[in-house]
């Protein structure tokens, strides 16, 4: 059945700009409006509505520059490849059922108070099982992505938490998405955990910067294109060390980029040079508060090791995230 949102090309969405067989630069100009019109709802805030209209006009406000159809739910039914080179997709719910299916998600979260009133760890994993059905239900053609980030974060903020996913790397969460959909909820409450706890939260954002930093010296590693997480609590990892700084170090195994904790290394770690092999469970936790200063001399001077340790993982690699 033809997509009746594509131009004849098959491939190019269709769109208010006037870009016609070009999805490439589509997708580039879509990102450039619905970023500013994020902004616009970070500075002036979120749309006077609740539940699924709630969900329908934060769309709508993104996505009014593009396309036609903005705030509406899709009439087509939609997969996505979940590997390169694989045969394998998730197939979303029908056009016939996202009413029902989001009327039955708004259901659940209202009986649950919009998950108000509990701790960190405890609305984590409340909001854990919302996040994928949402995500499975993915009502619109495109922008779903932003979307769903924008619509559970005020649900966070009316909570009282920051939820933030500006550490989760576009390749992290299309992962997540994908064993969310096979039913690994693990790894969603991970990300969603270093979304909202400050301390991993802030770790993250210490080791992005520095990769952007190395980026601009040369190096050719995306941190956006990267898997890239704190340690899980009670996994066992093995890699390659990148460096230290105060009582965190980031390192490359064969999935993709961690930040632990030098708590975790033997002797803290204090006779491991960046590019040492490593071996080691994460702990239960965090350190409870992690030094506010900047990056460490040792981690900066090492910037040249990125391009020999940190590689794509020898799997295919997810597709680039459609929305």
């Amino acid at each position: 059945m033809a997509d009746l949102y594509l131009q004849s090309d098959g491939a190019t969405l269709t769109n208010k700009l006037g870009i016609v067989g070009n999805p490439q630069l589509l997708a580039e100009v879509e990102a450039d409006y619905a970023i500013s019109r994020e902004a616009e709802i970070r500075r002036t805030g979120y749309p006077d509505k609740q539940g699924v209209e709630l969900l329908k006009a934060i769309h709508r406000h993104l996505y009014q520059d593009v396309y036609e159809w903005a705030g509406e739910f899709r009439q087509v039914n939609l997969s996505k490849q979940a590997f390169a080179q694989s045969d394998d997709a998730t197939t979303f719910s029908p056009p016939s059922r996202l009413a029902l299916e989001l009327g039955q998600l708004f259901e659940r979260l209202a009986a649950q108070d919009n998950l108000k009133n509990l701790p960190p760890a405890l609305f984590v994993e409340r909001l854990t099982p919302h996040f994928v059905t949402l995500n499975h239900i993915h009502p619109f053609r495109e922008g779903n992505g932003r979307t769903q980030t924008l619509f559970w974060r005020k649900i966070a903020r009316d909570a009282g938490h920051d939820l933030s996913f500006s550490v989760i790397s576009r390749e992290r969460m299309i992962a997540v998405s994908i064993a969310g959909e096979l039913g690994n909820t693990t790894s969603v409450a991970h990300m969603l955990s270093d979304a909202i706890e400050p301390v991993r939260r802030t770790a993250l954002q210490r080791a992005i910067t520095f990769l952007e930093n190395a980026r601009k010296k040369g190096s050719p590693v995306d941190w956006q294109e990267r898997f890239i997480a704190t340690t899980a609590p009670g996994q066992g990892y093995e890699g390659q060390l990148i460096g230290k700084s105060g009582q965190e170090f980031l390192f490359a195994s064969s999935d993709g980029l961690y930040v632990g904790w030098t708590r975790d290394l033997p002797h803290h770690g204090k006779d491991l040079a960046p590019g040492r092999f490593i071996a080691f469970e994460a702990s239960w936790s965090p350190p409870g508060a992690l030094p506010d200063h900047g990056r460490s001399a040792t981690i900066d001077q090492r910037h040249e090791h990125l391009s020999a340790q940190v590689q794509r993982p020898s799997r295919s690699g997810p597709t680039p995230e459609p929305d």
